[in-house]
């Protein structure tokens, strides 16, 4: 009798049988990422992810958000870790700057200061210290989730800021006597500084932090200042601060932010926020060179969630303006039972106002109104304050440094 024939294998399981004998995965199997953490605005979520509730920032990559001075990076950060606090993450804070305030991240943002752990200059004193502290803490807080039978959360550590950090060696100057001499200089320091040094330093830190950051569920967000070249005449002047491009290379996600108006408080005639426009300018979760603008910080309120969010539903085609003002709702996102939802907003102001995204959840990728209303009640002060007649949007210029000009 004839032996019957192995049934041919398909191509499928074949990949899935080299998968798993190589130790690595189909890539149809995977997520492109573990999830996101919100940024505490709808635009800001689209801009990064491509999604409003829900999206954000990734995890599991090294995300550098960068920008004049003055231009909301370290609130934004914040925000951020008071995202990641509310899916039950660690949050870790590199204070290389020493300009936490713990009143305003409590009272204004929602950040709970007891389940932050805070390192000052003095315990990261130089970019060295600071990239070390990433593998230890992390290394730490896995240890420590295995002794008390925590099941593994995501973390986020903010370094604020990398152009702030020293390398050691440029420390060691520091010990220098005041009249030192060249001797003195050898002794101390070792030798001068060399061509690139901090760049070759951020370089190597950045290749081991790859891994590192995948392995474990870390966000890593790096803040950096912009500056400007020397005796550029033609093309764009600008640079970071932070040590030479590997940053650049090695971030999964780099956010430009730009102030664009002045938002003053009329009665007190202060300045009290930036109206902001930000830019993905690299983006290997979502598509890059998205942009979201008009987005309302506010000093003393934090951000208004809504703002910014018109611009972002047209992009993503989930609404369409009929006339001037007059805007639909597309098919896919209208409420159950609706066959058209009609709603008037300003392109101007670049908001949609809260009635029509509890009509429309799907809007911003909500189920039911109460989702609406459960993500938006974190963030009422920003809201607020764009409801009422204290503030006013003021068109100026900003200089280098991102401070108002007149």
């Amino acid at each position: 009798m004839a032996k019957k024939k192995k049934a041919t294998a398909t191509m499928e399981d074949i990949y899935s049988q080299l998968a798993k004998d190589t130790g690595g995965d189909v890539l149809a199997d995977i997520s492109p990422v573990k999830g996101f953490i919100d940024t505490a605005n709808l635009a800001f979520n689209y801009a990064c992810s491509g999604r409003f509730i829900g999206g954000g920032v990734p995890r599991g990559r090294i995300i550098e958000i960068y920008g004049p001075s003055s231009s909301g990076k370290s609130l934004w950060a914040s925000h951020i870790i008071h995202g990641c606090q509310q899916i039950g993450g660690w949050v870790i804070l590199l204070d290389v700057e020493n300009a936490a305030d713990t009143h305003f991240m409590k009272e204004v943002l929602g950040v709970n200061t007891e389940q932050l752990v805070r390192h000052g200059p003095e315990r990261v004193e130089t970019l060295e210290k600071c990239f070390h502290m990433m593998h230890d803490v992390t290394r730490k807080i896995r240890m420590y989730e295995k002794e008390n039978g925590i099941d593994p959360r995501p973390i986020t550590i903010v370094y604020d800021s990398i152009a702030s950090s020293p390398c050691a060696r440029e420390l060691k100057e520091t010990e220098l006597p005041f009249d030192y001499k060249v001797g003195d200089w050898k002794k101390i320091v070792g030798g001068k500084e060399q061509p690139g040094e901090r760049a070759k330093i951020c370089s190597r830190e950045l290749r081991k932090l790859n891994p590192m950051v995948a392995e474990n569920d870390v966000c890593l967000i790096i803040l950096n200042q912009v500056r400007e070249k020397i005796g550029v005449m033609w093309g764009n002047p600008e640079t970071t601060g932070g040590g030479g491009r590997a940053l650049e290379f090695y971030s999964s996600l780099r956010v430009r932010m730009q102030s664009k108006k002045k938002i003053e408080n009329k009665r007190l005639e202060t300045f009290a926020g930036i109206n902001l426009a930000i830019k993905n300018v690299k983006n290997r979760t979502f598509r890059p060179f998205v942009e979201a603008d008009d987005i309302k910080l506010y000093f003393d309120k934090g951000v208004d969630p809504l703002s910014g969010l018109l611009s972002c539903l047209k992009q993503d085609e989930r609404v369409r303006m009929k006339s001037a003002g007059n805007y639909i709702v597309l098919d896919e996102y209208l409420p159950e039972g609706k066959s058209e939802y009609k709603f008037k907003a300003s392109k101007a102001e670049n908001t949609v106002k809260l009635q029509v995204l509890l009509d429309c959840p799907k809007l911003i990728d909500a189920e039911t109104k109460e989702e609406v209303e459960e993500y938006l009640s974190e963030f009422k002060l920003g809201m607020e304050a764009s409801l009422t007649d204290d503030y006013e949007e003021k068109d100026v210029s900003f200089d280098i440094d991102g401070n108002p000009v007149g």
